[in-house]
């Protein structure tokens, strides 16, 4: 029998081969992490290039609006504002988004209108002054589904802080939980605010799905395929090694 093909040989096989698989499936799965990436990004673009609908706060169903792209118009309700945690900007910076909600025009209902990107330092009612809009507004934005907290116990909850009712900063866009604190019926959904091409880059600055990314996927697929290569010839070289001394 061959000396490599057996006594301690063999469990030293069964372990770089073991390693080497790994390595490749580490590679195939950020390749098709990839390809999710590249499907959900041309997904965003069609429904950017789709006709909107306009919502009247009339009642709907949200399976027939979530990932729409929707137009309405109102009046915001700007003392009921509070913001989203953790958010980063489109370019990568820690901070928080401003939601708001709009009494739709011509209905008693609102809908939360997720409206852009703030510093992190801006969360509190009173640091939310500069960003009150009195008059009439219409826009465009992402109709959204309701966030729900993920059955599991360790999920943190939305709470207000000790000796307050109300919450100012939340973890979701819980929409159930938020209504309390708005006097006005919402929808069952919440709008993304769409950035207007012709406006500038003003706070709150709405996400701009039109900027598009395929993320780190190549880079780590070709690092694991790399890892797999470099073992390939290192366990080729201790292999030569071995037989020379068998030579």
């Amino acid at each position: 029998m061959h000396p490599l093909l057996r006594g301690s040989w063999i469990p030293k096989h069964i372990f770089a081969l073991t390693i080497f698989v790994s390595l490749l499936t580490l590679g195939f799965w950020q390749l098709d992490r990839l390809g999710q990436r590249r499907a959900a990004n041309t997904a965003d673009r069609a429904v950017l290039n789709q006709n909107p609908i306009t919502l009247t706060g009339g009642s709907i169903e949200p399976g027939d609006f979530v990932g729409r792209k929707v137009r309405l118009s109102g009046t915001y309700r700007n003392s009921e504002s509070v913001v989203l945690r953790n958010q980063k900007s489109d370019d990568g910076v820690d901070g928080v988004h401003l939601l708001t909600p709009l009494q739709l025009r011509g209905s008693a209902n609102a809908v939360i209108v997720d409206r852009g990107w703030l510093p992190a330092n801006v969360r509190s009612p009173d640091s939310l002054a500069p960003f009150v809009i009195e008059r009439e507004v219409t826009l465009e934005g992402i109709a959204m589904s309701s966030q729900r907290r993920p059955d599991n116990p360790l999920a943190p909850k939305d709470l207000a802080l000790p000796g307050e009712a109300r919450i100012d900063a939340w973890l979701r866009v819980d929409l159930p939980l938020i209504q309390p604190q708005v006097d006005a019926p919402l929808l069952p959904i919440y709008v993304v605010e769409l950035p207007d091409q012709q406006a500038t880059r003003a706070l709150p600055r709405p996400h701009d799905p039109r900027v598009q990314n395929e993320g780190p996927h190549l880079n780590y697929a070709l690092q694991w395929f790399a890892f797999a290569t470099m073992m390939v010839v290192v366990y080729s070289m201790l292999i030569r090694q071995e037989l020379r001394r068998y030579g």
